[in-house]
């Protein structure tokens, strides 16, 4: 009998030991990296998917081998609901688990979106477009936060130029307030957070030294004149004198791509600088720090005028009979 029994624990130890083992091994295949490519994947998970529909989608990419493995794991870590939506860059030697550590602490690929100096809204928001994260219009619409347009009537000069990374399908608005968060914290700096400064006898707002960058903003063509640029402007701004100003009266005319006439200096419009005295009532673009920082510390000068003289260079006069003669000797080359 004590043998029967040692022999029937023997046998069932031993099943019990093989069945482990086989267990092992499966567990180990599903659970191991598919393998193939190295190269990354992009993987989408939509808002509201289930953990079902989810490991359908890797079976199908070939991420994982098996969704019974996959939904056997999340109940194990009780995140079934834990699953982050975005898009993410995963690979086929990633085992199950590094695959689900991703889905679950949302570790999403950012997309990189770069919007250089000197554009305007409408330019801004067709760069949107051709980047493929929405619709022009879808963007436009999104610049309407009443407490922003509130305060400054319109969102021309703050969507600050930069780098923005953010999670794929990220919706304008946040992208939107992304910009102003940066915008702000870049005046900050240059403008030691003070919302009225006082340069030589004139006290500037805030929102009119955006307005003044963003004309240098497209004056300039080189940094190391946007400064003389900036004293010319402020110059004509103590003497209460027209700024003539050709890039204001593009924006008023909507931007088109060619030069100026005389007719176009004639427009009726509150942004033609050679009609109206002191700042237009908003800004021309969205101007970048270099041309914030020129605004805030131009250059000490007498200078009233300038000319651009090619290779993205200016003649600085202070006298308009010097500046007429620049202009003669410039149409004599041209």
């Amino acid at each position: 009998m004590r043998h029967t029994v040692l022999r029937f624990c023997v046998y069932t130890l031993g099943c019990l030991g093989i069945l482990c083992l086989i267990a092992m091994f499966i567990g180990g295949l599903y659970f191991s990296p598919v393998g193939g490519a190295s190269g990354a994947v992009v993987f989408d998970v939509q808002a509201g998917s289930s953990s079902r529909a989810i490991a359908k989608q890797l079976v199908a990419a070939r991420l994982i081998r098996s969704e019974l493995a996959f939904r056997l794991a999340l109940r194990y870590r009780g995140a079934s609901r834990e699953l982050k939506a975005g898009s993410y860059q995963l690979r086929r030697d990633m085992s199950l688990m590094q695959i689900l550590d991703e889905l679950q602490k949302g570790h999403v690929a950012l997309e990189s979106w770069t919007v250089p100096e000197g554009l305007t809204v409408a330019a801004v928001a067709e760069l949107w477009e051709s980047a493929g994260f929405g619709t022009a219009e879808a963007f436009l619409a999104a610049l309407t936060l009443p407490s922003f347009l509130e305060d400054y009537g319109s969102v021309e000069g703050y969507l600050f130029p930069n780098t923005y990374k953010f999670a794929k399908g990220t919706p304008a608005e946040t992208v939107f307030e992304m910009m102003l968060e940066e915008f702000n914290r870049r005046w900050d700096e240059a403008a030691e957070d003070s919302d009225e400064i006082e340069i030589g006898e004139i006290k500037f707002t805030r929102h009119e030294i955006v307005i003044l960058a963003s004309i240098i903003e497209k004056e300039a063509a080189t940094a190391s004149e946007r400064p003389r640029i900036a004293s010319v402007f402020h110059n004509r701004l103590k003497r209460n004198g027209l700024l003539q100003a050709d890039p204001t009266v593009v924006y008023a005319l909507g931007n088109p791509e060619r030069l100026l006439t005389t007719a176009d200096l004639k427009v009726d419009s509150p942004y033609n600088t050679y009609r109206h005295k002191g700042l237009p009532p908003g800004p021309i673009c969205n101007p970048g720090i270099a041309s914030i920082r020129a605004a805030l510390h131009p250059e000490k000068t007498d200078y009233l005028y300038f000319m651009a003289i090619g290779e993205g260079k200016h003649h600085f006069s202070k006298t308009f009979a010097e500046h007429k003669r620049v202009r003669r000797k410039m149409r004599r080359k041209r």
